[in-house]
C-alpha cells in the first residue's frame, strides 16, 4: 500500500469515528434530555467535528468533550466528566473522570483506574460507541464505586499518614497565547478542584505557575496540555520531598489561592490584549519570592523597563 492510500484509508478511519462520536452523543442528548443533566462547555467544539465530517473544514479544533450530572447521591448531582479521544471508539478509549463534594481527589483516581478496568474487562466490542454502557455501569454500581477509598495508613510507630513523605511541586508553564475562554475558565476551575495555588496570566504571552501535591500538579498539566495550543510547555518544575502530609505542603506554598492576574496599567475590555507591564509582573514575582524565574522564562536577571 503506498503512503497516499494509507493515509486516505487513516482519513476515512478518523471520520468514521467521529461519526459515532457525534452519534452516540445525540443519542445521549436525548437519554439524559432533563435540564442540566448533559452538558457541553463549548458547542462550537460539537459544530467544528460535524463540519469536519461533512468536509466543510479540513481542521479539527478540539476533542468531543462533554459532562453529566446525574442525581446518584441524594439531594446531591455527581458530575461524570467525558472526553473523547479522535479515535474513539475502535483505536482509542474515553476519559472519565467521576466527581463529588462527598469524596475526595485520590478517591476521583481510584474511580476512573476502575472504570478503566471496567472497559478492559467487559467492553466486548470496542469498534462501537460504549460511553452509554460505562455510564450506566457508574450509575448502577455507584455505591461501591464510592467505598473504593483507602484509609490513612497508620505507620508502625502509630503515627497516621499526616506525617508521611508527600512531594511538592510547582510547575511554571509558558504559552505563546491564552485568550480563549473556555480555557481560561478550565484553567481556573481545574485549579480549584485540585486544590492548588498560584496565578494564570492570560494574554500573550501566557504565564501559569501552579503549586500543590505533585500528583494534583501533574493531574493539572494532563488536563490542560491536550487543549489546541500554539506552543506550550513547562519552563521549570520545582519539586521537593517534604515530611508532614498536607500541613507540610501549604508550609510550602508561596501562592494563596488561583486567580487571574492580568499585569496591567490599563483597564480595558479585551484585558488579554492589553500588553503586560513587565515592571508590575516582576514585583509581583518578589512580593512572592519568585524573582529567580525571570531568568527562566525571559532569560534575563533583572526587569529594567516594561515591555
Amino acid at each position: 500500500m503506498d503512503a497516499v492510500a494509507a493515509e486516505h484509508l487513516q482519513e476515512q478511519l478518523l471520520r468514521d469515528c467521529l461519526r459515532k462520536q457525534l452519534d452516540e452523543f445525540h443519542m445521549l442528548a436525548s437519554i439524559f434530555c432533563s435540564p442540566g443533566e448533559l452538558h457541553v462547555d463549548d458547542y462550537s467544539f460539537v459544530d467544528n467535528i460535524g463540519a469536519y465530517i461533512s468536509g466543510e473544514t479540513g481542521r479539527l479544533n478540539a476533542k468531543l468533550d462533554y459532562q453529566l450530572n446525574l442525581p446518584l447521591l441524594e439531594e446531591q448531582r455527581v458530575q461524570i466528566r467525558v472526553e473523547l479521544p479522535h479515535l474513539y471508539p475502535g483505536l482509542e478509549i474515553p476519559c472519565f473522570v467521576v466527581r463529588s463534594a462527598c469524596f475526595p481527589r485520590d478517591q476521583e483516581r481510584m474511580i476512573t483506574q476502575r472504570i478503566e478496568e471496567y472497559i478492559e474487562r467487559e467492553v466486548l466490542d470496542s469498534s462501537e460507541p460504549y460511553v452509554f454502557q460505562v455510564v450506566s455501569w457508574i450509575q448502577d454500581n455507584f455505591v461501591e464505586l464510592t467505598k473504593f477509598h483507602e484509609p490513612l495508613k497508620v505507620s508502625e510507630e502509630g503515627g497516621s499518614a499526616k506525617s508521611a513523605s508527600v512531594t511538592f511541586e510547582r510547575l511554571w508553564i509558558y504559552s505563546h497565547h491564552l485568550k480563549s475562554k473556555t480555557k481560561r475558565q478550565t484553567i481556573l476551575k481545574t485549579a480549584k478542584d485540585l486544590d492548588l495555588t498560584g496565578f494564570s496570566r492570560p494574554g500573550k504571552p501566557a504565564i501559569i505557575c501552579v503549586e500543590g501535591r505533585q500528583q494534583d500538579s501533574q493531574d493539572f498539566w494532563r488536563t490542560i496540555r491536550p487543549m489546541k495550543w500554539q506552543k506550550i510547555q513547562v519552563k521549570l518544575a520545582e519539586t521537593e520531598l517534604v515530611e508532614g502530609g498536607l500541613e507540610a505542603i501549604a508550609g510550602k506554598r508561596r501562592f494563596s489561592g488561583f486567580r487571574e492576574e492580568l499585569f496591567t496599567e490599563v483597564d480595558d475590555e479585551n484585558d488579554e490584549e492589553v500588553p503586560m507591564s513587565m515592571s508590575l509582573f516582576m514585583k509581583f514575582l518578589d512580593r512572592h519570592d519568585c524573582g529567580y524565574i525571570r531568568k527562566e522564562i525571559f532569560g534575563f536577571e533583572q526587569a529594567e523597563n516594561d515591555l
